[in-house]
């Protein structure tokens, strides 16, 4: 007679077999597997849109002006010889030493028209005299030796009037409506308005298209020495305009 021996195999097919635990690890890989095909396929599927503002440009308006004296060719800022600089050094003279001076008698006052050619309006308009300096008149035959730019010399002054020559206000000597000699105010003006920085503010303006009118008198006093005969002051304005 045959006796049959049974072996046992533990933990052969239950939760604690190696066969489970494998099946588990390997369901486990699956799921991970799909989890990352559904991710990257999300990231492929996102919807985009896109607008362009092209050519866009931001341009520069221009601050320009031009003077005229009297009745003469209009003389432009941005033409001079310090252009493109907007600065022109060489616009027509006031006066000349043709325009002889008397003691106690003024000469013509010399009309300047500034004109606001460019395409902004300025805030603020100034005037100054960067020097004053004197000399012999030309063809003088006995100079007094007397300088015209220092106290007691020549009278001077700024007048704005209406296109028609009306005054309106004195900017210098500071007064109201029409401007009148003072002594030695052609020294005053020109040691205390001598650049940009320490210019005669005239007020704003003028505006795009717009003109302001002046007036620059000149005078030598009726109390003027012999010593002023046959000098002659040598100076210029400035004119500037800014926003």
């Amino acid at each position: 007679m045959f006796t049959v021996l049974y072996r046992h195999v533990h933990a052969s097919a239950g939760p604690t077999s190696s066969t489970w635990r494998l099946k588990k690890i390997l369901a486990s890989l699956i799921a991970i597997g799909a989890l990352s095909s559904v991710t990257a396929t999300g990231t492929l599927a996102l919807l985009s849109s896109q607008a362009s503002n092209a050519r866009s440009s931001v341009a520069s308006g221009t601050l320009t002006f031009d003077n005229t004296v009297n009745t003469g060719t209009a003389c432009y800022s941005y033409s001079g010889p310090s252009s493109p600089g907007n600065v022109n050094t060489s616009c027509q003279a006031l006066i000349t030493s043709s325009t002889l001076n008397y003691p106690g008698v003024a000469i013509t006052p010399v009309k300047v028209t500034i004109t606001n050619d460019g395409s902004i309006g300025a805030a603020a308009l100034s005037v100054y005299m960067p020097s004053c300096t004197a000399g012999p008149t030309p063809g003088a035959p006995s100079p007094g030796g007397a300088d015209p730019c220092a106290a007691s010399g020549a009278q001077f002054y700024i007048q704005e009037t209406t296109s028609s020559g009306t005054p309106t206000t004195c900017w210098f000597p500071s007064a109201a409506g029409a401007c009148t000699f003072v002594a030695s105010s052609l020294h005053v003006f020109a040691i205390n308005a001598n650049s940009t920085t320490s210019a005669l503010t005239l007020g704003s303006g003028p505006a795009h298209g717009q003109a302001r009118y002046f007036q620059i008198g000149m005078e030598l006093p009726s109390t003027a020495s012999n010593a002023l005969q046959g000098e002659e002051a040598v100076f210029g304005l400035t004119w500037h305009i800014s926003t």
